[in-house]
């Protein structure tokens, strides 16, 4: 096999190596977002919403309660037979009605609060529903995703293994151009098919086909990249 032979060959490699840490960067980046994070803050303040108006209809419902219990007492006073003045006894019916009066609004804010909640828990019931099977599915996915790691690591240590052993066959002084048109261009190897260079377009002179068709290791006259025929 041909020097040159060789250092496309160490391109071609490179390049699978690359695309495979581009793999490896994606699938890292996957594995720590978390999608369902928008998901699960909602749902964090959906709860956080119906704790406070479950706190809400609480203190309604005992200030409603504190209110008849009032009531009660004026109603067993008013009902007693002790109390015969009528003044008095229109001054105690008068509180009674003043007592529901103020016992009315907390009633119907109660109710208002216990419908608003009962709507609430039942999109809380489906929100959780919804969120379980995705982070079942997101399971699956993140299993698939590390499976698929696996495979790219060792897929990773067989390029990394072929590139030393290309390298170690190759002219030091060529792998010194290799790395250096590879920094300057991207690709430091181009393959010449019916006469032109296929990174810059630009034909080659026939001497230096000759050259490349010898085995040396002939740079494009145009873009200088290494001249490979196949």
């Amino acid at each position: 096999m041909s020097q040159v032979k060789r250092l496309f060959l160490l391109q071609e490699t490179d390049i699978a190596i690359d695309e495979c840490r581009e793999r490896m960067t994606g699938i890292r980046r996957e594995l720590a977002a978390d999608p369902l994070a928008a998901e699960s803050a909602a749902l964090e303040r959906q709860k956080a919403k119906l704790e406070g108006l479950r706190h809400e209809q609480g203190e309604e419902a005992a200030a409603a309660e504190d209110l008849t219990e009032r009531i009660k007492h004026h109603e067993q006073q008013l009902y007693s037979g002790r109390i015969t003045n009528p003044k008095e006894l229109a001054a105690l019916q008068k509180d009674i009605e003043l007592l529901k009066g103020h016992r009315a609004p907390h009633e119907e804010r109660e109710l208002e609060l216990l419908e608003t909640m009962e709507g609430l828990e039942a999109a809380i019931d489906e929100a959780e529903i919804a969120l379980q099977r995705a982070r079942e599915k997101l399971a699956r996915r993140r299993q698939e995703l590390e499976q698929t790691m696996t495979g790219e690591q060792q897929r990773l240590g067989e390029l990394e293994g072929r590139r030393a052993g290309l390298v170690a066959d190759i002219d030091p002084v060529a792998v010194a151009q290799y790395d250096r048109l590879k920094a300057q261009k991207g690709r430091a190897v181009a393959r010449v098919e019916q006469g032109i260079c296929r990174a810059c377009g630009i034909a080659v002179t026939v001497a230096w086909l000759h050259r490349a068709r010898a085995g040396e290791t002939a740079g494009c006259p145009s873009c200088g990249r290494i001249m490979y025929l196949e």
